[in-house]
C-alpha cells in the first residue's frame, strides 16, 4: 500500500513539474502592428459643397497602440491641392521624425482639397467666380459653402472615422499661402474649434486685390469682417488661441503680414510667435525648410 502511494507521489510530482516547465515557456512574441506611419486619401461626400471632395491623412506609427490623437489640419496653396503638403514639402518624413526623437507627441494630420476658395463661403451654389477664368483652368477662383465644408464636413468625418481627442485643445490648422489665408480666416472665426492657428507665408491682401478675388473674399464691408484675418484679429477674442506666423524677407506677402503681426502684438493670446526668415521666397523651398518648426509649434511634447 505504501508503495502505491509513494508512485502516486511520484507521478503527482512529475506532473506538476512538467505543467511548470510548460507555464515557463516564453510567449510568442506578436509582430508590432503599425509600427509605420501610413498615409491614406479618402473620398467622401461634403453636405456643405454637395458633391464628394478628397483628404489625405496621415496616421503617426503605431496608431493602434494609443487610444486617441489630437489633429493638425493643413491647407494648400492656390492652384494646388490636398496632395501639397505630404508629396511636395515632404511632411510625413518630417512627422515621422520628430515622432520618432519624441520631440513632438504623435498626432493624426488631414489635408483637405479647398480648391481655389481661399476657405471662405462666398455662395450657397457651388460655381467659379466671373472673370477668374473658365471652368478647368488651374487657376479659377471656386465658389461655395468652402468655410462650412472645413468646419462641419471635413472635421466631423475625421472625428467619426479615426481615433481623434474632439476637443479644442487637440485640434489645430494651419496652412501656406492662399491654405494660409483660409487658415487664419478659418481659425480666428471658430475659436471654440481651434487652439492653434498657423499662417505659413500667408496670401494677405491690403491694398489693391485681383478683382475676381475681391469679390470672392470681401464682396462686402460686412463679409470683409469675417472673411479678413487683419480685421478678424483685431476684433476676435484670441486668449486661448497660440497663433504663429512667419513670412520671408523676400516674400510679396511679407508687408501684410507685418501689418497682421503689428495687430496681433496687440491683443492678448495664449501664445503668439512671428518669424521673417531671411532670404525666403513665397515658395515650396520655404515651406519645406520651416517644416520642423511648423510641426514643433503644433505638436511639441511638454519637455521640448
Amino acid at each position: 500500500m505504501k508503495l502505491v502511494k509513494v508512485l502516486c507521489a511520484l507521478v503527482l510530482v512529475l506532473m506538476l513539474g512538467q505543467q511548470t516547465v510548460f507555464a515557463a515557456a516564453p510567449a510568442p512574441t506578436p509582430a508590432k502592428a503599425n509600427e509605420h506611419s501610413s498615409t491614406m486619401k479618402v473620398t467622401f461626400y461634403s453636405d456643405s459643397l454637395h458633391k464628394e471632395m478628397q483628404l489625405n491623412v496621415y496616421l503617426p506609427p503605431n496608431y493602434d497602440a494609443q487610444e486617441k490623437y489630437p489633429v493638425l489640419y493643413v491647407l494648400h496653396s492656390y492652384k494646388l491641392n490636398e496632395d501639397h503638403w505630404f508629396d511636395t514639402l515632404k511632411m510625413k518624413e518630417q512627422a515621422d521624425a520628430l515622432i520618432a526623437s519624441k520631440k513632438i507627441t504623435p498626432m493624426i494630420i488631414v489635408a483637405p482639397r479647398i480648391e481655389n476658395s481661399f476657405g471662405v463661403n462666398s455662395s450657397k451654389e457651388l460655381g467659379y467666380e466671373e472673370g477668374s477664368g473658365n471652368p478647368g483652368d488651374p487657376g479659377v477662383l471656386n465658389k461655395g459653402m468652402y468655410e462650412d465644408y472645413i468646419t462641419k464636413d471635413v472635421i466631423t468625418y475625421i472625428d467619426t472615422h479615426f481615433k481623434t481627442i474632439q476637443s479644442r485643445n487637440s485640434r489645430y490648422i494651419g496652412g501656406t499661402s492662399m491654405g494660409g489665408f483660409a487658415a487664419l480666416h478659418i481659425g480666428l472665426s471658430n475659436p471654440l474649434l481651434f487652439s492653434k492657428v498657423g499662417g505659413h507665408a500667408p496670401a494677405l491682401f491690403v491694398g489693391d486685390m485681383w478683382a475676381p478675388l475681391k469679390n470672392l473674399v470681401y464682396p462686402t464691408d460686412e463679409i470683409r469682417k469675417h472673411n479678413d484675418p487683419l480685421l478678424l484679429a483685431a476684433s476676435q477674442k484670441l486668449n486661448k488661441q497660440s497663433i504663429y506666423l512667419d513670412c520671408g524677407d523676400q516674400d510679396d506677402f511679407i508687408a501684410a503680414t507685418k501689418q497682421l503681426d503689428k495687430v496681433l502684438k496687440m491683443k492678448k493670446t495664449k501664445s503668439y510667435e512671428f518669424h521673417v526668415i531671411e532670404g525666403g521666397h513665397h515658395d515650396d523651398a520655404y515651406w519645406s525648410s520651416q517644416m520642423e518648426n511648423y510641426l514643433m509649434f503644433y505638436g511639441a511634447t511638454d519637455h521640448h
